[in-house]
């Protein structure tokens, strides 16, 4: 087990609760992908922490204790994340929600999403997937009402980007209820899935009426999720912007499956850039605008954010 000696300044971080592990305060580290155990210029025992790159992030803490990162712990850690969403279990309104969110869930470099009978897993970083053999295992004890997982690669080094890993394989599509709304997913193709479930509360907000009589503006809308939602709850017109060609289609999609007409409801392939000059030579206006560009989002006139 390699030891790390961190500065008083790291020590301050995660005696004030920091996780993740900065690559600016760790300048002189040449391995990564690895567990360590971190140290104070004193020699004391701060915790369990593994490094590994992601992001600006060079690695996650863990805990203050001596533990282990086997099968054992991630069932701990699972165990604790289903308690948590014991009142998504009982809601028949919804059957999609985010089962394990990273730090939040206490590890950080994972995200577990369930769609009714199926979970994805979300690998951040080379060293979590290392482990995971372990952490699937793990989850099949404490899940076993899953029917089957999936996997998303979401960092660079491999030759592929999602795969099913073990049970049962989903339809190609199926619909899942989230907040009493029905959106269309599919689990195996590329990264995405149809919906982002870590945006569950602000469409909940969003049927619950938000947008009750007011226009609405999706911008980079990908299946205009937050569109349906708003039409939902009363919205009286929604505009989903999106650059892809697909994402009308799936926009459409999840419209359909809810009853909704399109009437009053435009979905434009375009890049949101160009609709932004557009909207202001036009002198439109909106009363909601929801702004959710992906992490790096690029047209071929090279705009990002």
């Amino acid at each position: 087990m390699n030891k790390v000696f961190v500065s008083r300044r790291v020590e301050k971080k995660l005696r004030k609760g920091q996780v993740l592990l900065e690559e600016v305060d760790f300048p002189d580290l040449s391995e990564t992908d690895q567990e360590v155990e971190l140290f104070s210029q004193s020699k004391e025992f701060l915790g369990k922490a593994y490094l590994s790159r992601q992001n600006k992030g060079i690695g996650w803490f863990v805990s203050n204790q001596n533990i282990s990162f086997k099968q054992t712990f991630f069932e701990s850690l699972f165990k604790q994340a289903k308690l948590k969403r014991s009142s998504y279990y009982q809601d028949e309104l919804t059957t999609a929600f985010r089962l394990f969110n990273q730090e939040g869930d206490g590890f950080g470099g994972m995200t577990l999403d369930l769609y009714g009978d199926y979970v994805v897993f979300s690998w951040y970083n080379s060293y979590i997937y290392s482990l995971r053999q372990e952490i699937i295992a793990a989850f099949s004890q404490v899940f076993p009402e899953v029917l089957g997982a999936y996997e998303k690669i979401r960092f660079k080094g491999l030759d592929y980007e999602s795969a099913h890993i073990y049970g049962q394989e989903a339809a190609e599509y199926f619909t899942v209820l989230e907040n009493g709304v029905l959106y269309q997913v599919f689990m195996n193709d590329g990264l995405m899935t149809g919906i982002f479930l870590d945006q569950h509360e602000v469409r909940g907000s969003l049927v619950d009426g938000l947008a009750m009589g007011k226009s609405l503006l999706n911008m980079f809308s990908y299946t205009a999720a937050f569109s349906v939602a708003a039409a939902m709850g009363g919205a009286s017109e929604t505009t989903s912007v999106d650059l892809a060609k697909r994402s009308r289609e799936l926009s459409e999609a999840h419209f359909h499956a809810n009853g909704l007409s399109l009437d009053n409801h435009r979905l434009l392939v375009m890049d949101v850039f160009e609709y932004f000059k557009y909207a202001k030579r036009k002198g439109l206006s909106y009363d909601v605008i929801v702004l959710d560009p992906p992490s790096f989002a690029r047209n071929k006139n090279k705009h990002s954010l």
